[in-house]
Parts: structure tokens; C-alpha cells; sequence
């Protein structure tokens, strides 16, 4: 049957597409809050220490344009190092030479609190992460004509997660499946208005998310944390070289 120009026809309107593309957003939103629940949860950083030199026998003036810088660890005896960044060519198929610079670790002293006579200006320091033996925080320092002391408090990593997190990773894969299950026949149901396909879609799309929201919360209470580390760095009075 043609239709006339210039008529309005009405007639039925379907809101599948409008819930399809909302049931598609809450499916995102859900996914990425599991992804962040998953990550190691940021504690704040405790006060910066005192500005207090550790006790150091004497020793001769640095050598010339080099200045003195006394490293200091709150915790206790830890090895520091000297992270030096080594330039490497990279030959690219066009003939251009590019850099790629890596990490170069030397250690600068084997238990902290120690003196170093290094160059004037500025250090790549790597101090070691408390609870996590194969990572380490590098910290920028700078070394001036005057001696100066650089104390720090260390970055903690603990990973104490037991069988809560392993119950979250469960009902997190099984609440998610549900709402993907769900969201697939609550659409089918109201389009070709099946009320056991609606129903069901609804009731596994609604179960689902509140498995799926316990889930997060269980990761989440029981995640690793770290805390990162905080620093004072500070001249010392009467020891200008």
C-alpha cells in the first residue's frame, strides 16, 4: 500500500535497540569495574622523615666538581644504587639510527646509611621495594656543592590476599557469565514477547549483577596494597666542601 506524502503515520515502535545499547553499557560498566577491583589498591604515602643525619665517621673533602651526598634509609641497612641510563642504536629499515636507552644498575653502596662523592648534578637512584624483592623505586636526586642528605622512607608492597579473593574471582566469572546470559535472552523475550524468555532473561541478568557486584566487593576487601615511599632531602649545616 503506497502512503501519501505529507501524512504522519504512526504505528507500533519497538524499544529493543534502546535497550540493547543500555543492557551494552551496563555490560561495560561491569567488566571495568572488575578490571579495577583486580589492581593493587594505592595507600597514601606516610609524612616525609625527620631531617635527621645519621651518625658518620669523618672522612676527607670530595674530590673537585664532585659533591657529597649521604644516603639514609628509615627501615634500616638496605643496598642503594646508581641507575645509569645507557644509550643504544637502533637501526630502523628506512636507514635512520634511533636510541633506546636502558637501565644500567650499579651499586653505589651495600647498606645504606653510607657517603657517596658523586658529580655535581643530577643521580638516578634505585632503592629497594619492601614485600617485593624483584621490584625497585627509582628516584631522581640531585647532588650540589653542598653536602646534603637524602633520607627516605621505603615503598611497601603487601600481598596477604587468601581465600576472599579467590571467592570474589569466582562469583566475579560467574556472576558476569550470568549478566552476558541475561542480556542475550531478556531482548530475545520482550522482541518476540515470550514471557518465559523474559523472565528468564531478567532473572539471570539481575542475579548475575548481584553476584557479579559481591564478586568485586570480595576482590576488592581482600587485594594487595602499596604504599609508596616519601623522602627529605636536606643540606647539612657546617659541611660545605
Amino acid at each position: 500500500m503506497d502512503i501519501p506524502r505529507g501524512r504522519n503515520v504512526s504505528g507500533a515502535t519497538s524499544t529493543l535497540p534502546v535497550f540493547r545499547t543500555c543492557t551494552q553499557r551496563l555490560c561495560s560498566a561491569l567488566v571495568t569495574a572488575s578490571l579495577v577491583a583486580s589492581c593493587v589498591k594505592q595507600l597514601p604515602p606516610p609524612p616525609p622523615p625527620e631531617p635527621v643525619a645519621p651518625p658518620l665517621p669523618a672522612a676527607a673533602p670530595p674530590p673537585e666538581g664532585h659533591g657529597r651526598l649521604i644516603v639514609d634509609v628509615v627501615e634500616g641497612p638496605v643496598p642503594i644504587q646508581r641507575i645509569h641510563m645507557r644509550p643504544n642504536e637502533v637501526h630502523g629499515g628506512n636507514g635512520l639510527v634511533t636510541y633506546r636507552f636502558t637501565e644500567s644498575p650499579e651499586v653505589l653502596c651495600a647498606a645504606a646509611p653510607c657517603v657517596a662523592d658523586l658529580p655535581a648534578g643530577n643521580v638516578l637512584l634505585g632503592f629497594p621495594v619492601l614485600g617485593d624483592p624483584s621490584a625497585a623505586e627509582l628516584e631522581l636526586v640531585h647532588v650540589g656543592a653542598e653536602t646534603s642528605v637524602y633520607r627516605r622512607a621505603l615503598s611497601v608492597y603487601q600481598d596477604n590476599t587468601g581465600g576472599l579473593r579467590v571467592l570474589g574471582i569466582v562469583a566475579t566469572a560467574l556472576g558476569g557469565t550470568s549478566v552476558l546470559t541475561g542480556t542475550a535472552l531478556l531482548p530475545i523475550g520482550l522482541g518476540e514477547d515470550h514471557r518465559g524468555l523474559t523472565l528468564a532473561g531478567g532473572l539471570t541478568l539481575g542475579v548475575g549483577a548481584v553476584v557479579l557486584a559481591l564478586g568485586i566487593w570480595a576482590i576488592r576487601r581482600d587485594t594487595p596494597t602499596f604504599r609508596p615511599g616519601a623522602a627529605t632531602h636536606f643540606a647539612l649545616p657546617g659541611k660545605s666542601p
